[in-house]
């Protein structure tokens, strides 16, 4: 899946904003690395931030395809 453009839907955002400071960096930080510069690797996730990170992204590729 990759959509031509990225939603980042009130869900997101939502969730995003539900979780605590160092989960919010942790995960905006590689929501950037995919999104906005086209890497791949989560590098220095730790595995709790790997899960939220895939929950995450799933929101945002459903979201932007539905657009």
């Amino acid at each position: 899946m990759n959509p031509k453009s990225i939603v980042f839907s009130q869900r997101v955002i939502n969730t995003i904003n539900s979780l605590p400071m160092e989960d919010r960096v942790a995960i905006s930080t590689a929501m950037f690395g995919e999104f906005v510069l086209g890497m791949k690797e989560n590098l220095g996730l730790s595995s709790q931030h790997i899960m939220l990170y895939a929950v995450i992204r799933q929101y945002i590729l459903r979201d932007s395809e539905a657009s």
